[in-house]
């Protein structure tokens, strides 16, 4: 039986979600290419922390994907191949045209290799958060990328219709370069269940809205950094009436916006 190519993301999502799981994928991505691998080597290869590869590590071995060989190397095992050889086999695939699109030929751009996949479903989810724009200066800081790096596969994405360039003014007036999903890549995006949950989101949408940020790890960061440099100087200034009446709205603040994260958090799953 021939696999239509969104039977098969959503296959892959189901294995490793795209929407949270970077680290993981870039796991696989590294081993593939570079063959049996250390912790040392993956973290270095992927510009990671090594706790956060042997946390990564262990939820793939819990799915089966990569297997420990000796000391701390690790390498794909027979399912994480068949894995990135049905994300691999997108190649064989075409962007959906406006001649095809009315007999449902609806598939994905012809890609090279498995990051490209990945890369291209990160830049979907981006987008979906910030209502189909994706903001060029934030998004390679977010993917853990270079500017060039993003160019390349923006410019990649552009050519298959699946992003188009805009150019927008700031509050300041000054010409932003960025680019929006198209109806193409939108279609792609509704196919993805992880995509489909953080599209109607709202709890996720509230909190990036509030934190200015464009994932929900990076809105986390910004808020325990705000408590915990905020939280000294209110304990400090305890004893006075208007510092006070700002400390019963910090921690109101406090709540709301952990309950928002948990919900927000809860909604993805």
């Amino acid at each position: 039986m021939s696999y239509n190519v969104f039977d098969i993301l959503r296959e892959l999502d189901s294995i490793v979600d795209f929407a949270r799981a970077k680290l993981q994928w870039d796991i696989l991505f590294f081993i593939n290419s570079k063959g049996p691998s250390s912790v040392s080597e993956i973290a270095e290869g992927t510009n990671n922390s090594k706790k956060a590869v042997i946390d990564a590590i262990r939820k793939l071995i819990e799915k089966e994907l990569i297997i420990k060989i000796k000391y701390d190397v690790y390498d794909l095992s027979d399912k994480g191949k068949q894995v990135l050889n049905k994300l691999n086999s997108f190649t064989s695939n075409t962007v959906p045209s406006q001649n095809d699109a009315d007999h449902g030929n609806n598939t994905l751009s012809n890609m090279d290799n498995p990051s490209q996949n990945f890369y291209l479903l990160e830049l979907i989810k981006i987008s979906l958060l910030n209502n189909g724009i994706l903001p060029i200066d934030k998004a390679y800081r977010e993917l853990g990328i270079s500017k060039q790096t993003l160019k390349y596969y923006l410019e990649l994405f552009m050519q298959k219709k699946i992003f188009k360039k805009v150019n927008k003014k700031n509050f300041l007036g000054r010409n932003i370069q960025g680019a929006v999903l198209t109806s193409e890549g939108r279609k792609i995006a509704y196919r993805v269940p992880s995509l489909i949950k953080i599209r109607n989101n709202l709890f996720l949408r509230l909190l990036l809205k509030m934190t200015f940020s464009i994932s929900y790890e990076s809105a986390l960061l910004k808020l325990m950094v705000f408590f915990a440099l905020s939280s000294p100087i209110i304990i400090y200034y305890d004893g006075d009436a208007p510092i006070r009446m700002i400390g019963i709205l910090w921690l109101y603040m406090l709540v709301f916006t952990s309950l928002l994260s948990v919900f927000a958090y809860l909604t993805m799953r």
